[in-house]
């Protein structure tokens, strides 16, 4: 977290590359015995609430009007819509609209949020002030590790976009207009979900393509992960790989393997990538910057048009990532996305 005053130091380090919110914070919370039986139990009493009264699949139900002086602005809510037929407490989405309706559908961010794969909530969304720019945001949620392992996650989130497409004309986003964006673990998930569309054991629809993806200090390289940990001596995010890793990989994080790489999105990197908008802190305990910057340099490689904004002196999440410096370059690179 950043407590400056005065606004951090950027660097811009392609002419294309930004964040906002306080999805992570969660992930140095883990550190704390009493703070994660605190969130267990905070957990299993909201998961309750979610899945009582859940809408009807494909449901839009009455959307609520929230003031201008919500975190989104003036909007329209619908919220817990279940994506799955026979869904379990955390398959269902929230969406947000603008408040003044439109005759044309609204191009559509697909947000993930973050929380280690083993928590979170889809209030922690980065880019509410969007839903002000015009867009219509729908916040998934997604099965957690340990209970469930790698890939569920990422399968949750692909049967979500699908289904959300499918209704698309009933909630009034454009299917053809979208992109998909995360948080710290959601900004993983958002880069397999627009990297990965070949992997049909995702779920994913190879038909189905976002225009750009959002990444907002996402891991990219599980298998390096280790090791860039320990290049910059961080205590923190060594005792959260070796918490969270075997849980959420089901594999061990002192040595490469195959699970690792399957769940990298930096091996999903090709010609074909839509365009990446990388948000990264500099001073990053528990994602590295060298995991950002060794993605952009993939993607530059196969040519594949990007943008890294890092924030040197930002750690994993915060303040520092909703700047209005930020969110300004984060609505340029959607602009110019949009407007092709």
């Amino acid at each position: 977290m950043c407590n400056c005053k005065s606004p951090p130091k950027t660097s811009l380090v392609q002419p294309w590359t930004c964040h906002s919110s306080l999805a992570i914070a969660v992930w140095l919370q883990f550190m704390s015995p009493i703070l994660l039986l605190r969130r267990a139990v905070a957990l299993a009493f909201l998961a309750g609430l979610n899945s009582f009264g859940q809408p009807a699949l494909g449901d839009p139900g009455a959307p609520v009007m929230l003031p201008a002086s919500s975190p989104y602005g003036e909007a329209r809510a619908i919220t817990n819509l279940a994506y799955a037929a026979q869904p379990a407490s955390r398959q269902n989405f929230d969406l947000y609209l603008p408040a003044k309706k439109s005759d044309q559908s609204y191009p559509l961010v697909v947000w993930i949020h973050g929380g280690a794969w083993k928590s979170g909530f889809k209030d922690w969304d980065n880019v509410k002030y969007l839903v002000g720019q015009g867009y219509a945001i729908a916040s998934i949620d997604y099965r957690f590790c340990p209970e469930f392992q790698f890939p569920i996650q990422i399968q949750d989130c692909n049967l979500a976009l699908n289904f959300i497409l499918a209704h698309a004309a009933q909630y009034g986003v454009d299917s053809k207009r979208f992109v998909v964006a995360g948080g710290s673990a959601g900004g993983h998930l958002a880069l397999l979900l627009g990297l990965a569309r070949g992997e049909t054991k995702f779920g994913a629809d190879p038909a189905v393509k976002p225009l750009a993806i959002l990444d907002f200090f996402g891991p990219t390289d599980f298998n390096k992960m280790l090791d860039d940990l320990q290049s910059i001596h961080s205590q923190p995010g060594l005792n959260l790989l070796h918490e969270v890793g075997p849980e959420f990989l089901g594999a061990p994080v002192d040595q490469p393997t195959e699970q690792a790489r399957i769940a990298s999105p930096i091996n999903y990197v090709s010609a074909a990538s839509p365009p990446v908008l990388i948000l990264q802190g500099g001073r990053d305990e528990l994602v590295p910057a060298v995991q950002s910057r060794r993605l952009q340099a993939a993607l530059n490689q196969a040519g594949v048009k990007n943008q890294l904004i890092l924030i040197d002196d930002a750690s994993h999440d915060g303040p520092a990532f909703s700047t209005p410096e930020v969110q300004a370059q984060v609505v340029a690179f959607l602009t110019g996305i949009f407007s092709k």
